[in-house]
């Protein structure tokens, strides 16, 4: 395949994109700014066919915490390639349960047993159906403004209305109450309530923290209620926050994990479930519960098993707190000098959210700091926040040219919006 370098290349490519398989996407990159394809990726750095240089600060929606490309995934994708091994079922393949014994040294508290899938969303759907084995078609209590994936039963279980309306009527079985409230949530318990399950920082609705205390309330609730409590850690896992899992921060641990995106070292797609090992015992009684054709395949789990090692032994994690640090007090910095057009700015590690004062601020501030060479988004689930979650192995120098890029964005549209 030939590299694409002409702009009429690029024109070709857009329209074909937009007949062939998404019409609306063309034009939203349009409306950003980008009008060219993408030639190549390394670390931090996305090119474009056109030789120019973007800082990734979208990070591929939480796919890519090791950065774009890294050198050890891809070294390690390409040595599984080259022996050889049988793909997938029916046989058990020693890659498989390497990565599920890897997964149990880094998952915390009792959780010791795993299932890996092709997604995210699929590993929920999984999530969902465990729930149910073990306690039938109770309900399931989930928070407003979650997103969970794009599979039916992912997009039954989140609350926002906006992305599930389209696909109504949804499956049953599921309450969404208030991020947040736990009082809420207590009222919302019943005798046909089965599993909690939330986010422990809600992605897609602009990177919302917990209140202090609120965790760990749920995890008292669901203790006293004998309700299963699932956490959804798809984007917040594998060290975006600074730590392994955003769970740590808040000292609680859930019956059911959920993990997804950068698990695959943003090479291969990717979905896990781990839970305790009371949960498991009916795991495999269920044929339709492990039946994915695909779900532990061996470069899925070569890619999990080597992206946990580069996760825990190249110190990224740790200076993901270090940096997500500098990034937060220099946009909150901003919101003092710019409450014009901002907010709030609130994250944890490499998850930051910049809340401006609407939709038609946070595109502009997108479009202007992608004309300086940094790629943002404003958030799907809410579109006053700005999104600003780069791979883990951001540079110091590129954070800095990030923070400069978005002062100078500010100060163009706090001045344009005052004309």
């Amino acid at each position: 395949m030939g590299k694409k370098t002409e702009s009429s290349d690029d024109r070709e490519l857009f329209e074909s994109y937009g007949r062939l398989i998404n019409p609306s996407y063309p034009s939203f990159l349009a409306k950003l700014g980008l009008g060219n394809v993408a030639a190549r990726a390394q670390g931090a750095t996305i090119t474009d066919s056109q030789g120019r240089t973007f800082i990734d600060c979208i990070g591929g929606y939480g796919l890519f915490n090791v950065g774009h490309n890294n050198p050890e995934i891809v070294q390690a994708l390409t040595d599984q390639l080259r022996e050889q091994q049988l793909f997938t079922k029916p046989f058990i393949t020693e890659v498989q349960v390497r990565a599920a014994e890897c997964i149990e040294e880094i998952a915390p508290g009792a959780l010791t047993c795993s299932f890996i899938l092709n997604s995210g969303s699929e590993a929920i759907d999984c999530a969902i159906k465990l729930v149910r084995l073990h306690r039938g078609g109770k309900t399931i209590i989930t928070a407003q403004r979650s997103f969970f994936g794009h599979t039916f039963g992912a997009l039954s279980a989140s609350g926002i209305p906006s992305f599930n309306r389209s696909f109504r009527p949804l499956l049953p079985g599921f309450i969404n109450v208030p991020f947040g409230d736990a009082e809420a949530l207590e009222r919302s318990i019943t005798e046909e309530t089965a599993a909690v399950m939330i986010e422990p920082v809600q992605h897609e609705a602009g990177v919302v923290v917990p209140p202090d205390g609120y965790l760990q309330e749920v995890r008292n609730l669901c203790d006293r209620h004998n309700l299963i409590l699932i956490l959804d850690e798809i984007k917040t896992g594998i060290g975006k926050t600074g730590r392994m899992f955003a769970c740590e921060h808040f000292g609680i641990v859930p019956d059911i994990l959920v993990l997804g995106k950068s698990l695959g070292g943003g090479l291969v797609p990717i979905g896990a479930v781990v839970a305790k090992e009371s949960l498991w015992k009916r795991f495999g009684m269920s044929f339709p519960m492990s039946a994915s054709s695909y779900a532990g395949n061996v470069l899925a789990c070569r890619a999990a098993l080597s992206t946990i090692r580069f996760i825990t032994g190249s110190g990224v994690m740790e200076e993901c707190a270090r940096k997500g640090e500098l990034l937060l007090g220099a946009f909150r910095q901003c919101v003092g000098e710019y409450p014009d057009i901002l907010r709030s700015a609130d994250g944890l590690g490499l998850l930051i959210g910049i809340e401006t004062q609407g939709g038609k601020v946070t595109l502009e501030l997108a479009q202007e700091m992608i004309k300086q060479g940094v790629l943002t988004v404003p958030a799907y689930g809410n579109s006053s926040v700005l999104m600003v979650e780069p791979p883990l192995v951001i540079s110091v120098e590129q954070i800095r040219t990030v923070v400069d890029s978005f002062t100078a964005a500010c100060a163009k549209v706090d001045h344009t919006g005052r004309k």
